[in-house]
């Protein structure tokens, strides 16, 4: 019914891992040369509130109705 893949060899497991640590060296010198502008650490610092507050909030809530539905209060 199912066919066993062919394993792959040696050297095709050593030039994935080359081809990985190229992309890798790649993008973190992509990371190194971009510079921000004025206003990037502003809207970075609000792009990251408006995701993560509302999880936290969220997060608040429930464990306040939690704790108000295990001790009755």
């Amino acid at each position: 019914m199912f066919k066993d893949k062919e394993k792959g060899t040696m050297e095709d497991l050593i030039s994935k891992k080359e081809k990985l640590r190229r992309e890798d060296d790649e993008l973190k010198k992509l990371i190194d040369e971009t510079e921000f502008e004025k206003n990037d650490a502003k809207a970075l610092i609000i792009a990251a509130l408006t995701t993560i507050l509302p999880v936290v909030l969220i997060a608040c809530l429930l464990f306040y109705l939690l704790m108000k539905f295990i001790f009755k209060f």
